[in-house]
């Protein structure tokens, strides 16, 4: 945008060529980047092109009327004019462009090297480059795969509130005000504010339209909110167009020239007061959560154990910590998603020598596909690496159920230990040795619900929870005798109790558990507990639940429930006075 002003400013063809060169250079080098930088360019491009020849119509018109007046005019204005619109300064631009793009020469120089530890598919052939390019297995031009978004008034009403949010109101008032100008006759460079509200506007639409996420989700608003970014920076240059507008404009009407330093000072001020108002957001030095989130997870993982790797968060920080900071180079990180892929297994099976695949590509359906790539399922994979310990991180993939043939998935912390069903689970065992896995201090409730930190200190908390949680579960669920279900219910009982009152702020679906669990150990009448204290507490935490889980479907349920709860209560106090 910057280039573009310069370009409309520039008083020579010779100058003007340079600009366009240094432009074209910076497109392809912004692709390289942002893949929704190409509707910026297909409005600046046309928009070079357009004004070249209007200034070629418009210089063949002088020189016409001044033909016998400027010889200079005859020599020099039309021929550059024809040269800046030449084939071959054309092809120029275009080499400049493609230069900007070389970048991407990297990626089919490191594929065929295979080198790299970690990648993103096969870029040796012209296909897999073009895949790649465009983003084809997550959807080019989307977000997300298989995702159904808001609609296209929620996200462009969400986008101006988030405007008001990120930029002072200074800033859009002077953005307005440079469209207003473009009324005036004698206006400046008007299709310079032409060409950046379009670019505004068509920025705008066309990402409503394929943002499909729910922005009703804090992380999904988060994701969208990144990508308004590159609007509000057109909002911005129209603002630094519009200031020079209303100074030039008081400067009519109050037929003076002296408010021209008040420009400068007013921009400063601007700039000064953006950075103020959002430094402490954007100051992420001492920002260690993702870190500490990882490193936890890393560390509580047994020597030479496989990690099976799923979603953004744990997947890219784990990696990072692993192949970049060299954290615990014992363990084998395999991507769940990426091993659906025909490429991944390829490219990345060599970089992990203590890891055996039976096949070529993850599929729940065993075979041999059409291209001779042998796929297997989980359950196979598990029983050819039986000799190692399988931990799924966060969450194990829905589309293959095989592994539940001889598998159980045991808490472990914010992740899950895929256990043989030989193995008898022993609570009390578990139970100490998942107590104090993670050495987590972070607050609950303290980060932004739309950043990354807030699903990690989410991960971690939850965590505490997921030992007690399949304690019960498994009373719930399991053929057992009764003696043992109401040893896994006291045990449940008791966990919950513990993280419970062991902090005053943590997550409100624990309320809801403990009421559950003190529910259970009243009907079981064993383990001594005072049956108005557990019906006390189960009304308590119910309560509790209700005040904070405004949008859980089953609140009318709960709420039915604790009428009937006050009740028993009030009975069993009343049968204790008589």
């Amino acid at each position: 945008m910057a280039l573009t002003v310069h370009f409309e400013e520039a008083a020579t063809a010779q100058e003007r060529s340079k600009v366009s060169k240094i432009g074209a250079f910076c497109c392809g080098l912004s692709l390289c980047n942002q893949h929704t930088i190409v509707l910026y360019v297909l409005c600046i491009v046309p928009w070079i092109l357009f004004q070249l020849l209007k200034e070629k119509q418009s210089n063949r018109v002088m020189w016409r009327m001044n033909l016998t007046k400027i010889n200079t005019v005859i020599r020099v204005t039309p021929c550059a004019l024809t040269q800046e619109l030449s084939l071959g300064a054309l092809w120029k631009l275009g080499l400049y462009f493609s230069a900007g793009l070389l970048p991407y020469t990297y990626l089919p120089v490191s594929s065929y090297l295979n080198q790299a530890r970690w990648t993103w598919g096969d870029q040796t052939t012209l296909l897999g480059f073009l895949t790649h390019f465009l983003r084809e297995e997550y959807g080019t031009f989307s977000l997300a795969k298989s995702e159904v978004g808001s609609s296209m008034s929620e996200i462009l009403l969400s986008q101006m509130t988030n405007m008001r949010t990120e930029l002072s109101f200074n800033i859009q008032a002077l953005a307005v005000w440079a469209n207003i100008c473009l009324a005036r006759k004698d206006r400046q460079n008007p299709s310079l504010v032409w060409l950046f509200t379009g670019m505004f506007c068509i920025y705008s639409l066309f990402f409503a339209w394929r943002a499909n996420l729910d922005i009703s989700k804090p992380l999904f608003m988060g994701v969208v909110e990144r990508f308004w970014m590159q609007s509000n920076a057109v909002v911005a240059v129209l603002a630094g167009v519009g200031l020079p507008a209303l100074v030039s404009e008081s400067n009519r009407v109050l037929n003076t020239s002296g408010l021209q330093c008040l420009e400068w000072l007013s921009a400063t001020l601007f700039v000064i007061y953006q950075i103020y108002s959002n430094y402490r957001i954007c100051d992420q030095s001492t920002n260690y959560v993702i870190d500490k989130f990882a490193k936890n997870l890393l560390a509580s993982v047994p020597h030479d154990a496989i990690i099976l790797l799923r979603g953004d968060l744990p997947g890219n920080s784990l990696r990072y910590m692993h192949y970049c900071e060299g954290l615990r180079p014992d363990i084998s990180l395999v991507d769940q998603e990426m091993m659906t892929y025909e490429w991944y297994l390829p490219k990345v099976a060599k970089h992990l020598p203590g890891v055996k695949f039976p096949g070529n590509q993850w599929n729940p359906v065993e075979g041999i596909l059409p291209s001779g790539m042998v796929t297997f399922n989980l359950y196979r994979f598990l029983e050819i690496n039986k000799q190692k310990e399988t931990f799924v991180c966060i969450g194990i993939h829905e589309g293959d159920p095989t592994w539940k043939k001889n598998y159980s998935l045991w808490p472990w912390g914010s992740c899950d230990k895929l256990v043989s069903s030989e193995i008898v689970f022993n609570p009390e065992e578990w139970i100490k040795l998942t107590r104090n896995m993670y050495n987590w201090t972070e607050e609950y409730g303290r980060f932004d619900p739309s950043s990354w930190e807030s699903v990690a200190n989410e991960e971690m908390w939850q965590a505490r929870m997921k030992t007690p949680f399949f304690i019960f579960n498994l009373a719930e669920t399991a053929s057992l005798p009764s003696s043992v279900k109401a040893q896994l219910y006291t045990h449940a009982y008791s966990l919950y109790k513990e993280i419970v009152y062991l902090q005053k702020e943590h997550p409100v679906n624990w309320h809801k558990n403990y009421a559950i669990a003190c529910e259970r150990m009243l009907r079981l009448r064993e383990g001594g507990a005072d049956p108005e204290v557990l019906l006390s507490e189960t009304i308590r935490h119910f309560r509790l639940y209700t005040q904070k889980a405004r949008n859980d479907p089953q609140l009318a349920d709960v709420s039915v429930a604790l009428k009937h709860l006050r009740k028993e209560l009030q009975s069993l106090r009343n049968r204790r006075n008589v």
